[in-house]
């Protein structure tokens, strides 16, 4: 008897995680699923709409490489300060790079000062200012893949953003642990 009320417990448990998986699961690409909902509930999904901002446009050097992007990060108070970034070439979106930089800067630099402050008086020096956290954007939202079938919609948003991201983590990383030498 105890051996029962113990499994049904997990039991209920896995149960539940398996429907709340489920229900997040994507669609097959060949739009079998969407026969097996009711026609009244079918709705298209559109791309999220941009935001009607200027554009950066890519810059080429002469071997038809990017040029340097000069990205602001940071908000209206707390430190603000510009990068000097190079995307990649397989970036095609620089807005969402730019957006990716921010986000992973800020967010690395503030985690990275805030260790040192826990380490205490490892780190010579002043301690580093930190961004102010209302303006670091999370923009997962507006950035995640969209698709259509088996295409997706966003590609070059989609990964100039989750690229910039990378990038500015590790620009953050290098620009603090080259402050503090």
């Amino acid at each position: 008897m105890i051996f029962t009320t113990h499994l049904k417990v997990p039991g209920v448990f896995l149960a539940a995680s398996i429907l709340v998986l489920g229900a997040c699961a994507p669609l097959p690409p060949d739009g079998s699923a969407s026969s097996a909902l009711p026609a009244s509930t079918t709705a298209q999904v559109a791309a999220p709409k941009p935001q009607p901002t200027q554009r950066r446009t890519a810059q080429v050097d002469s071997s038809g490489a990017p040029a340097a992007q000069r990205i602001e990060v940071g908000g209206p108070s707390g430190y603000r300060t510009e990068v000097s970034i190079s995307p990649p070439k397989q970036v095609c979106d620089l807005d969402a790079f730019a957006d990716g930089v921010q986000y992973g800067y800020a967010y690395t630099w503030n985690r990275l000062v805030m260790e040192q402050a826990r380490e205490g008086g490892k780190t010579a020096g002043a301690p580093q200012p930190q961004f102010d956290p209302s303006a670091i954007r999370l923009q997962d939202e507006q950035y995640k893949i969209v698709w259509n079938g088996d295409q997706r919609v966003n590609a070059c948003a989609s990964d100039g953003y989750l690229i910039g991201r990378i990038v500015g983590t590790h620009r953050a990383y290098t620009d603090l642990k080259s402050a503090a030498s």
